[in-house]
């Protein structure tokens, strides 16, 4: 499945890079008229396509995903610790190991 919608992005993206290749020479200056506006939004949607499958294609959301993943597995744990009450054990420790040095 993955590497089916990698083909297809890699399809989009070059059909949008052909499309903006072939209509750039083509499309009317940029002016202040309804041609002009239609050149901007047109050239707008074009790259917005040629970027979104560029993200794919570079990873970027593997790369958020696998960091949410971390973080909310370090939260998890946290917040198991939390319960089981080792943070009071740990906390215990470290004054106990304060007065042995203190009274030492």
């Amino acid at each position: 499945m993955q590497r089916k919608q990698t083909t297809r992005s890699f399809v989009y993206l070059t059909i949008g890079l052909a499309l903006l290749f072939y209509a750039l020479p083509r499309v009317p200056h940029v002016t202040g008229s309804l041609e002009g506006a239609f050149t901007c939004v047109w050239l707008g949607f074009a790259m917005l396509i040629i970027s979104s499958n560029l993200y794919y294609l570079i990873g970027v959301d593997k790369e958020r995903q696998d960091w949410k993943m971390k973080r909310h597995a370090w939260l998890q744990r946290g917040m198991r610790d939390l319960q089981r009450g080792y943070f009071n054990e740990a906390k215990r420790e470290i004054r106990q190991k304060k007065q042995r040095r203190f009274m030492s």
